[in-house]
């Protein structure tokens, strides 16, 4: 299994709540590049990550991607959907090569109901979820350099200091701007030390600074 896709901040659900979800469901494996679902499509099925990350996207009027959020491992994708049955605010594109637990939504909605600490679970992840939609809206107004900083510390803090599976047109559109900007002000940084690339990876070599930066 690739490390990188693990979290330090580990939102699995309890083991006992999880196999009842695993009952319900079976294993569906996507390649990279498709998509789970589309944006206005109506959520019919529940997905649980095993292994890989997807990417939640919002295509503009002129065609431009902006990933909003991701899940990778342990997390299930677009809960509030799932409960509500509101149509998908965004499409869900596979950023690696997936295996997941896709359960039907009437399924899980069964068990939400009837599991206290399985539903406890999910609102400790999507209240999570909504505070990050909050904290990234306010951070708009401040430059690219503020938000990107930001975004890498937050990163570096989920993936426990391991190497963060994200190219730099991921990160430029998780930040809203251009891959051109991402990669002068990511290029200063790997100069100055403070991060090292690889092909499709990014590792945080002083968190400290890319902290004073976002500060």
């Amino acid at each position: 299994m690739n490390n990188t896709m693990e979290r330090a901040q580990d939102l699995s659900l309890a083991e006992a709540d999880l196999a009842k979800l695993k009952e319900h469901g079976q294993i569906r494996h996507v390649a990279k590049g498709d998509a789970l679902w589309s944006e206005g499509d109506r959520p019919e099925t529940l997905w649980h990550v095993q292994t890989g990350k997807v990417n939640m996207v919002i295509t503009s009027a002129d065609g431009k991607d902006s990933i909003v959020h991701y899940c990778t491992k342990a997390q299930t994708i677009c809960l509030a959907a799932a409960i509500s049955g509101k149509p998908m605010p965004c499409s869900a594109v596979a950023a690696t090569d997936l295996v997941l637990t896709a359960v039907p939504r009437r399924r899980f909605l069964d068990l939400f109901k009837a599991l206290p600490s399985f539903a406890r679970g999910i609102m400790e992840q999507m209240a999570g979820q909504v505070c990050e939609s909050h904290r990234r809206s306010a951070l708009t107004a401040t430059s690219v350099r503020d938000r990107l900083a930001d975004l890498l510390g937050r990163l570096h803090r989920d993936f426990a200091g391991r190497s963060l599976p994200f190219t730099r047109q991921e990160l430029a559109n998780m930040t809203g701007t251009t891959v051109e900007s991402a990669i002068r002000t990511l290029s200063e940084w790997e100069k100055e030390g403070v991060i090292e690339t690889h092909r499709g990876t990014i590792t945080v070599r002083q968190p400290s600074a890319l902290e004073s930066v976002a500060a």
